[in-house]
Protein backbone atom coordinates (compact mmCIF):
# COMPACT_ATOMS: atom_id res chain seq x y z
CA UNK A 1 0.00 0.00 0.00
CA UNK A 2 1.08 3.25 -0.80
CA UNK A 3 2.06 5.74 2.44
CA UNK A 4 2.69 9.45 3.01
CA UNK A 5 5.54 8.86 4.92
CA UNK A 6 9.02 10.08 3.94
CA UNK A 7 12.24 8.35 5.35
CA UNK A 8 15.24 11.09 4.79
CA UNK A 9 18.57 9.28 4.25
CA UNK A 10 16.62 6.58 3.34
CA UNK A 11 19.46 4.56 1.46
CA UNK A 12 21.47 4.93 4.90
CA UNK A 13 22.67 3.02 7.32
CA UNK A 14 19.32 3.21 9.26
CA UNK A 15 17.17 4.71 7.14
CA UNK A 16 17.27 1.57 4.82
CA UNK A 17 16.42 -0.57 7.92
CA UNK A 18 13.40 1.78 8.93
CA UNK A 19 12.28 1.42 4.96
CA UNK A 20 12.79 -2.12 5.06
CA UNK A 21 10.89 -2.26 7.76
CA UNK A 22 7.87 -0.45 6.69
CA UNK A 23 7.71 -2.66 3.74
CA UNK A 24 7.97 -5.31 5.60
CA UNK A 25 4.39 -4.24 6.97
CA UNK A 26 3.25 -3.52 3.70
CA UNK A 27 3.81 0.00 3.77
CA UNK A 28 5.98 1.87 0.77
CA UNK A 29 7.65 4.72 2.48
CA UNK A 30 8.59 7.47 0.06
CA UNK A 31 12.96 7.16 0.29
CA UNK A 32 14.51 10.68 0.46
CA UNK A 33 17.43 10.29 -1.01
CA UNK A 34 19.69 12.24 -3.94
CA UNK A 35 18.67 9.74 -6.47
CA UNK A 36 15.29 9.18 -5.47
CA UNK A 37 11.64 10.26 -7.15
CA UNK A 38 11.13 13.13 -5.56
CA UNK A 39 14.87 13.47 -4.68
CA UNK A 40 15.84 14.90 -1.79
CA UNK A 41 19.49 16.48 -1.02
CA UNK A 42 20.73 18.19 1.80
CA UNK A 43 22.79 20.32 0.20
CA UNK A 44 19.75 21.65 -2.14
CA UNK A 45 16.90 23.04 -0.68
CA UNK A 46 15.80 23.06 -4.07
CA UNK A 47 14.74 19.16 -3.94
CA UNK A 48 12.87 19.76 -1.06
CA UNK A 49 9.38 20.92 -1.86
CA UNK A 50 8.88 17.94 -3.93
CA UNK A 51 9.58 15.38 -1.44
CA UNK A 52 8.36 16.62 1.85
CA UNK A 53 4.60 17.78 -0.46
CA UNK A 54 1.65 15.60 0.75
CA UNK A 55 3.75 13.51 3.56
CA UNK A 56 2.24 13.72 6.85
CA UNK A 57 5.07 11.38 8.78
CA UNK A 58 8.60 11.66 8.36
CA UNK A 59 12.25 10.05 9.56
CA UNK A 60 14.96 12.18 9.52
CA UNK A 61 18.79 10.93 9.49
CA UNK A 62 21.09 14.01 8.92
CA UNK A 63 23.82 13.36 7.34
CA UNK A 64 26.84 13.39 7.63
CA UNK A 65 25.46 13.83 11.80
CA UNK A 66 24.04 16.47 13.56
CA UNK A 67 27.04 18.07 15.40
CA UNK A 68 28.58 19.39 11.86
CA UNK A 69 28.34 22.91 10.86
CA UNK A 70 25.43 23.62 9.01
CA UNK A 71 23.59 20.52 10.45
CA UNK A 72 21.64 22.86 12.99
CA UNK A 73 20.27 25.54 10.16
CA UNK A 74 19.33 22.56 7.48
CA UNK A 75 17.31 20.76 10.44
CA UNK A 76 15.55 24.19 10.91
CA UNK A 77 15.01 24.64 7.60
CA UNK A 78 13.29 21.28 6.81
CA UNK A 79 11.31 21.64 10.29
CA UNK A 80 9.90 24.52 8.97
CA UNK A 81 9.24 23.36 5.49
CA UNK A 82 7.41 20.66 7.07
CA UNK A 83 5.32 22.14 9.34
CA UNK A 84 4.50 24.57 6.56
CA UNK A 85 3.72 21.97 4.45
CA UNK A 86 1.30 20.08 6.85
CA UNK A 87 3.59 17.47 8.00
CA UNK A 88 1.95 15.91 11.33
CA UNK A 89 4.56 13.43 12.93
CA UNK A 90 8.43 14.01 12.75
CA UNK A 91 11.23 11.26 14.28
CA UNK A 92 14.91 13.23 14.40
CA UNK A 93 17.95 10.49 14.93
CA UNK A 94 19.91 12.39 16.98
CA UNK A 95 23.20 11.35 19.30
CA UNK A 96 23.18 11.31 22.90
CA UNK A 97 24.98 14.18 24.96
CA UNK A 98 26.07 16.18 22.02
CA UNK A 99 25.41 19.55 22.20
CA UNK A 100 24.96 19.71 18.93
CA UNK A 101 22.54 17.32 18.45
CA UNK A 102 20.66 18.63 21.22
CA UNK A 103 20.25 21.90 19.57
CA UNK A 104 18.75 20.17 16.63
CA UNK A 105 16.24 18.74 18.89
CA UNK A 106 14.83 21.23 20.34
CA UNK A 107 14.57 22.86 17.27
CA UNK A 108 12.18 19.76 16.33
CA UNK A 109 10.33 19.74 19.84
CA UNK A 110 9.52 23.64 19.83
CA UNK A 111 8.13 23.51 16.07
CA UNK A 112 4.80 21.96 16.93
CA UNK A 113 4.65 18.69 15.17
CA UNK A 114 4.17 15.68 16.90
CA UNK A 115 7.65 14.42 17.27
CA UNK A 116 9.61 11.11 18.73
CA UNK A 117 13.98 12.01 18.90
CA UNK A 118 15.66 8.43 18.73
CA UNK A 119 18.87 9.56 21.07
CA UNK A 120 21.33 6.82 19.85
CA UNK A 121 24.47 6.82 22.12
CA UNK A 122 26.33 3.78 19.95
CA UNK A 123 25.68 1.58 17.37
CA UNK A 124 25.97 -1.85 17.75
CA UNK A 125 28.38 -2.61 14.86
CA UNK A 126 27.06 -4.95 11.98
CA UNK A 127 29.40 -6.77 10.26
CA UNK A 128 28.03 -8.30 7.76
CA UNK A 129 28.49 -5.21 6.23
CA UNK A 130 31.39 -3.80 3.93
CA UNK A 131 34.88 -4.49 4.18
CA UNK A 132 34.27 -6.11 7.64
CA UNK A 133 32.08 -8.82 6.18
CA UNK A 134 34.60 -9.92 3.28
CA UNK A 135 37.57 -9.36 5.78
CA UNK A 136 36.63 -11.84 8.25
CA UNK A 137 34.95 -14.33 5.94
CA UNK A 138 37.86 -14.38 3.50
CA UNK A 139 40.46 -16.27 4.21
Amino acid sequence: MKSNILVIGGTGKTGRRVVQHLKNKGIEPRVGARKASPSFDWDNKDTWVAALTGVEKMYVSYYPDLAVPGAKEAIQSVTYLAKELGVKKMVLLSGKGETEAEACEKIVINSGIDYTIVRASWFNQNWSESFFFRAYFVW
